[in-house]
């Protein structure tokens, strides 16, 4: 729980820190991580969300499969669902506001209230790749309520320094701690 709190703070010092870079501009090389990912200028529909996942948290990073072995999520003072997926060093981190069930919402280039982030490594700051700096992402929630937080995700993130990771298939279903 300690290393959640410590990776939220971190994730919102860089949030804040970060949100002034504009390294988002389209990699049209063929070859690139980039292009291994969703048509930023052609978003998927709904329906188009088909695949479904493994665990609490899950995803394709780079075409390699990641399922967390812990998960959590908490609601921070704005109303913003906060919620974090690890495995030994990686993980995921997600920053949703405003978002409602059966909708679909952009996670992509200078979207600061709805983001995600990918780390390899963390508490190290030049290991974060965020959707913010990425030129496409989305994620689809299908259930918020009292009890749960479901959905899918796709992102490209970007670190502060340039590298890309691709992350896709990516699904999550969180349950929510009951408030006594």
């Amino acid at each position: 729980m300690k290393q959640l709190f410590y990776s939220v703070l971190m994730f919102a010092g860089v949030c804040s820190a970060m949100s002034s870079c504009s390294n988002g501009a389209y990699d049209a090389n063929p070859a690139g991580a980039a292009n291994t990912g969703v048509n930023p200028l052609n978003p998927l529909t709904s329906s188009q969300f088909t695949w479904v996942g493994s665990g609490s948290f899950s995803g394709d990073v780079n075409g390699v499969h990641f399922v967390a072995d812990t998960s959590a999520w908490y609601l921070d003072s704005s109303g913003t669902n906060v919620f974090v997926g690890y495995s030994g060093s990686k993980g995921f981190i997600f920053y949703l506001n405003n978002v409602y069930s059966v909708n679909v919402y952009p996670m992509q280039y200078h979207i600061y209230n709805r983001q995600a982030a990918w780390t390899d490594s963390v508490g190290n700051v030049n290991d974060y790749y965020f959707s913010y700096l990425g030129n496409s992402g989305e994620v689809k929630v299908t259930e918020n309520d009292s009890a749960y937080i479901k959905g899918q995700f796709y992102f490209q993130g970007v670190t502060a320094n340039g590298r890309l990771v691709t992350v896709s298939n990516g699904t999550f279903n969180i349950a929510k701690p009951l408030v006594p």
